[in-house]
Order: structure tokens, then sequence, then C-alpha cells
């Protein structure tokens, strides 16, 4: 008699909500993949960031998780994975139910009262990887990359990302528009450089405005893309300008080079895992690690502290630091 087929081994990830932090898990979750290549995983993700999972080629399911009042949400979750014999279980939310799963080993993030590391360092403690934290890494599908490919320009291409989640961690637009026009015209730093826009759907308006305000510039309108799109366009950007988000972080996992511009955020928690980067801030500003939820401003930017000149300078510099690409001297 022919044996029976093996079942498969199968593993749940939990992660967080927004785009950048489960970014900073991605690492963590390769790790295990290697350190386990059979087992496949099951990953739980905020809707906006469960995207940035569908083409890793080990994760065979996805659940977006929906915030339902009364935190019902994460009942429904359970009656979705208790019929799971899991394999491992890693909870970086460190939910309840993760306790009650059946499971042969978990993992759950504890929280530490004024944890002072950074958020990749935090997640890899979760199974005693600190020491050597694994860097972020997103994984793209072939066929993603070779429908974007057409799209992308012939010439060096700077990815910009002028949003961010609240307004208190935005740059002033007119000041990014300042800064292409400075870094891009002739004689300038990056002269000839295509610029790309990324950004959910509602950064169109901005996308226009930068269009419009550089004529004769190659600027791109590639806001709305899906994640795995926009991963796929990182890949191929040969620097990467904007404010602390979820973007920033995406860039750096792919091996972009990254200058960012922050104000009422740390860059020692949440700084761009990299070190082929530039972070840009006001001199002056004082910052403080903590809940900076309840610190970054909904209503106001934090940001004008940074000139268009100290931008300018920061990012003329880590780009003459990059393989050649024709680049003038500032």
């Amino acid at each position: 008699m022919a044996d029976a087929p093996r079942r498969p081994r199968r593993s749940l990830f939990i992660t967080n909500t927004r785009i950048g932090d489960a970014v900073l898990t991605t690492g963590l979750l390769n790790a295990l993949h290697q350190q386990d290549p059979d087992v496949l995983w099951t990953v739980v993700a905020g809707p906006v960031a469960a995207p940035l999972f569908v083409e890793t080629p080990f994760v065979e399911r996805v659940i977006p998780l929906r915030k339902i009042r009364l935190s019902l949400h994460w009942a429904l979750l359970w009656t979705q994975l208790v019929a799971t014999g899991w394999d491992t279980v890693v909870d970086l939310r460190g939910s309840a139910i993760s306790r009650l799963l059946p499971a042969r080993r978990r993992f759950l993030r504890r929280s530490v009262r004024a944890d002072h590391r950074h958020k990749v360092v935090q997640a890899a403690s979760v199974i005693g990887q600190e020491a050597a934290p694994p860097a972020p890494g997103l994984h793209v599908a072939p066929a993603t990359r070779a429908a974007l490919q057409a799209r992308l320009p012939s010439r060096p291409m700077l990815a910009l990302s002028p949003s961010a989640n609240r307004l208190g961690k935005t740059w002033p637009l007119d000041r990014y528009i300042e800064l292409m026009d400075r870094l891009t015209r002739s004689e300038a730093p990056l002269e000839g450089w295509s610029v790309a826009v990324l950004g959910g759907a509602d950064e169109a308006p901005a996308a226009a405005r930068l269009m419009t305000s550089l004529p004769g510039r190659d600027v791109r309108d590639f806001s709305g893309e899906p994640l795995p799109a926009t991963a796929a366009l990182l890949e191929q950007a040969a620097l990467f300008v904007g404010n602390d988000s979820g973007l920033m972080h995406m860039a750096a996992a792919v091996g972009c080079p990254v200058a960012a511009l922050f104000g009422p955020t740390d860059e020692r928690l949440y700084g761009p895992w990299t070190a082929n980067r530039r972070i840009i801030r006001a001199p002056a500003e004082v910052v403080t690690f903590g809940p900076t939820s309840r610190t970054v401003s909904e209503t106001e930017s934090q940001m004008l502290g940074i000139t268009v000149d100290q931008a300018v300078e920061a990012i003329a510099d880590l780009a003459t630091r990059l393989p050649d690409r024709g680049l003038r001297p500032i």
C-alpha cells in the first residue's frame, strides 16, 4: 500500500496594522522560513498592510484583520484559525487568541515599557534573535515586475513620496517641488533623472502639481498603485526621497537608498533599516521616545524646521556615493 501523503505543516504570523510597522517585521518572517523551508505560512495583517505579503512564495494565505466594534474582530479571527493545528504561532500583537490556538510552539510579543530599541530589533527579540536582527525584505512576483517594466523610464529614477499617515510627519509640498527643481534642473546633481511620485490614490493631486510645476522634467504619477507594484518600482529606483512613512520602509526593504525627512518621530526607533541612507531633520528639534501616535499632529506639519537647502545638501551627498550614474557634483 502506498504511503499516505504527508500533511503540510502550517504556521501563523500575526503582524501589524500599518504598512511601515508590517514591513519592519518581514525580516523576522523571512528568517523563520529559512529556518524551516517546508512550512507554509498564514499571515494576519491590517487591511492596508496585507497586500505586502500576497506575493511571498511561502505564504499560503493572507488574512486582512478588519477592526470591529468591541474588538470582535479577534473573536472572528479565532474562529478562522482554531481548526488548524499550527506548527508555530508568532504574534507580534501579543493578542489573547494566540494563547488559545493549538500550536506546537508559540512566540508572543510582550510589551516592554520604554523599549528604546529599533522596531526591527524589537521584532527579532520575539524569537531571541535581537543580537543579529534579520533585515526587512519584501517579495515581488516576476509577473508584477514584468508588468511594470514597460512603464518605467530608461534614465535613473528618483522615487518621491511626499505623503505620510499624519500631517505632522509631512513636509510641505511646495518645499518638495522646490527640492525636485533644484535637484533635477540643468547643471544640478540629478540632472536628467526621472521623478516617480508614489503614494495612495489621494496623492494624485500632489503628483499633478509636481508635473505642472516642473515643466520639461520627466515627472510620472504612480500614486494609487498596489503595494506589490510599488515594491517593484522601488526595486528599480536609484534613490528614494520622502517623509517617515510606510513607503520609506518599503524602499529600504528592497534595497533602494533612502533620504528620509523626520520631524516628530525618532529615527532611532523608526528609521529606515539600511546603511545606505540619510536622515534629514531640523537641527534644533528635540525628539524623545514615546507613544508618537499621541505627539504627531493631525492638523499641522511639524517639519517646518527642515529647509530646502538642508535637504538638497543631504540628498546630493547621498547621491554622489551611489554607483556612478553620470552625476554632477553639487
